[in-house]
């Protein structure tokens, strides 16, 4: 009888930036893996509060954790740092102030090699800060959901992002979006493929690039990674005309390879949208002139477009749009 395969080393890359409030409960619940073999690497991007002797504390108690210290350069400096360093079979990432529950590795690394697929991934809770802890116990030996394997991964991301619709058609499990916590990645997909730095929307930017080289992708129902709401993230920051240019210029790049692909690119439209808001932003000249850039970018994407692609498009985006209107309402208030 031959012995059985070793068990694959997962790296969770967690860039660390002033969260000093939420890195122990983070890190805590990545060290507390069913899924022994991983290594935890803690990005300290220039923290000016005690969140880098938190980082250097854990790596003194437990030696799968390794900690990089860096002067700031925003979160996608940190991911590619943490890339570089990863040692991993697997990737994963984990923002610094979400948790991951204790099955999370393991669930996702059972179905990856059980269907042979390039990526895992799982569903995940949107809960206020005040509520995780109570939420993630309340999950603690739950039984394996249900799980596919599918091909085209970047034709469901592109087309299957509507809440409504998915529930309808009964896709819940072929939706999964580019933010990089929730997955688990073979490590060789990110070989030649790094975030763009100091820009916003660095996971959208390489999305369809990761997704294009993929063959299978596994899903699961099971609610493992808590995505945290709070008041003073960043996603409740005032948006400049920059933070919107960026967003344009990811999603329109995602438009490119989509429609390389011969996919309809339904998803990209609705953030090349975002070219409205980023009208409302402007303050500066210097915000009319990259607005002014950006509209006559995405009039060149949208013109490529066949009558069918666009009604397509056009149709997701207004039923994608009454969602996020009902979800800043509600999901986006939380504390």
């Amino acid at each position: 009888m031959s012995d059985p395969a070793p068990s694959p080393t997962v790296s969770i890359i967690v860039p660390v930036h002033n969260s000093e409030r939420y890195l122990a409960a983070c890190v805590s619940s990545l060290l507390e893996q069913d899924h022994r073999d991983i290594e935890v690497i803690l990005v300290d991007d220039g923290s000016t509060d005690s969140s880098g002797a938190i980082c250097d504390d854990f790596a003194a108690r437990d030696d799968r954790v390794v900690v990089l210290h860096r002067e700031n350069g925003g979160i996608a400096v940190a991911q590619n740092a943490g890339l570089d360093a990863a040692t991993g079979d697997l990737i994963t990432f984990c923002d610094n102030d979400d948790l991951m529950s204790p099955r999370m590795i393991g669930r996702l690394v059972e179905i990856l090699q059980e269907t042979g697929a390039d990526m895992s991934c799982c569903r995940w809770r949107n809960v206020g800060a005040s509520a995780a802890a109570s939420v993630r116990q309340a999950d603690l030996g739950a039984a394996p959901g249900h799980h596919i394997a599918f091909d085209q991964p970047g034709r469901y991301y592109q087309g299957v992002f509507s809440k409504l619709l998915r529930r309808i058609t009964r896709r819940e499990l072929y939706y999964f979006s580019e933010a990089n916590w929730g997955k688990v990645y073979r490590r060789e997909l990110f070989d030649g493929i790094r975030f763009p730095e100091h820009r916003y929307a660095q996971d959208v930017a390489v999305a369809m690039d990761l997704y294009r080289r993929m063959d299978l992708v596994a899903s699961c129902d099971d609610p493992l990674y808590y995505w945290l709401q709070r008041s003073d993230s960043v996603s409740h920051e005032l948006r400049s005309t920059r933070y919107y240019h960026d967003i344009v210029r990811a999603h329109g790049h995602s438009f490119d390879v989509a429609l390389e692909d011969g996919i309809v690119p339904a998803r990209a439209y609705y953030g090349l949208r975002a070219i409205a808001r980023e009208k409302r932003s402007v303050r500066t000249p210097a915000d009319r002139q990259l607005y002014d850039e950006d509209v006559r970018y995405v009039a060149e994407r949208l013109s490529r477009l066949s009558v069918e692609q666009r009604a397509r498009c056009v149709a997701l985006h207004a039923v994608r749009f009454l969602e996020t209107q009902v979800y800043d309402r509600t999901v986006h208030r939380r504390t």
